[in-house]
């Protein structure tokens, strides 16, 4: 009788940077990819404890590792996943369209002493074809550390030749009565400046950098919305990392979140340093554009508990939408149970 013993996934090194779409090997984050069988994986996530960006927050979420940072892990994974297990060639341009993001255990997210190290399972659930070619994928993800359960995210991403991105994208800002994009493009005549000249102090969003700072000062609308703009700074090493012809997915869901801790406090008088972001869902409707003003509107929360708080944030340019997204936070002293799940009893 002879057994079979499943590979454990590598941390000893990362995966080339280009297979997850980073120019720099500091904002690489998985280190191995193993197929056991398609569609399903395990890949291998290793953790900074220490980043000028997604470690720099007061009060309890600096205990933890950062919401965002594994969504990040989960991008990362899907676009390798379609690089090395769905034939999607290095030469397509990748369309986050939408992702839902639970943080399961607060307590299997806590840092660790040592390494950072853990597990993503993932599982394609669906594929979208065309022409017989598969063109986009669902996947149900989780990751893991030190076996237990930290966060799960459902992801739709799709991928197309550049050539057809170049047509779309300039297509579609000529409905929006904009050049082609070029690198360093000003506003059209008419039109503002997207960029607020001051944003909030660092620590009322729960930073300790104003450069982590997303947003600018809170107005108070005629519906009982607040509204912000969104600072969008193309030179941020992290929110950046190369350079990008539209407003990343990773400065719409820092601007959700920085958007929500400020709501919390006008609404309800919460501080930012007691909150952390246990849930967190967007659908990308449109391109954001770097040239252009945006803005995110927090609606005042329908429901919600003694221990969480839900927003509904609107990411909108010229008053048109270009991505609708909740969050939820947590207060502290009331953070959800430190239960875990196997990863593998979640993605199926």
């Amino acid at each position: 009788m002879t057994s079979t013993i499943a590979p454990q996934v590598s941390h000893s090194t990362l995966v080339p940077r280009e297979h997850v779409h980073r120019e720099a090997l500091s904002e690489v984050y998985l280190t191995d990819i193993i197929c056991d069988r398609y569609p399903n994986f395990r890949i291998g996530v290793h953790l900074p404890k220490s980043h000028s960006y997604y470690s720099d927050h007061l009060g309890v979420a600096a205990g933890r590792y950062d919401t965002l940072l594994f969504l990040e892990c989960f991008r990362q994974a899907s676009i390798l996943i379609a690089h090395r297990h769905v034939d999607a060639g290095y030469d397509q341009s990748f369309i986050f369209n939408s992702g839902d993001l639970e943080v399961v255990s607060t307590g299997a997210a806590s840092l660790r002493v040592g390494p950072g190290n853990g597990e993503l399972a993932a599982r394609i659930v669906d594929e979208k074809k065309r022409d017989g070619s598969t063109v986009g994928i669902t996947l149900e993800m989780a990751i893991s550390l030190d076996g237990d359960l930290a966060v799960s995210m459902s992801m739709v991403i799709q991928w197309m030749p550049r050539p057809v991105w170049k047509r779309i994208r300039d297509s579609g800002r000529s409905k929006l009565g904009l050049e082609p994009y070029r690198p360093g493009i000003a506003p059209q005549p008419g039109r503002e400046p997207h960029s607020p000249a001051i944003v909030l102090p660092a620590a009322s969003v729960g930073r300790t950098l104003t450069r982590n700072v997303v947003v600018g000062a809170p107005r108070h609308t005629h519906e009982g919305h607040v509204e912000l703009d969104v600072v969008v700074d193309e030179g941020h090493p992290s929110l950046f990392d190369h350079p990008l012809d539209h407003i990343p997915g990773a400065v719409i869901f820092e601007a959700v979140r920085q958007s929500g801790l400020v709501a919390a406090d006008e609404f309800f008088g919460l501080s930012a340093r007691r909150l952390e972001v246990t849930e967190l869902a967007a659908n990308f409707t449109r391109f954001g554009e770097l040239d252009l003003p945006t803005t995110a509107t927090v609606s005042l929360p329908s429901e919600s508990t003694s221990g969480t708080v839900l927003f509904t944030v609107v990411i909108a340019q010229e008053r048109v939408p270009i991505a609708e997204c909740q969050v939820t936070f947590a207060r502290s002293g009331r953070a959800l149970p430190a239960h875990a799940t196997p990863a593998h009893e979640v993605v199926r």
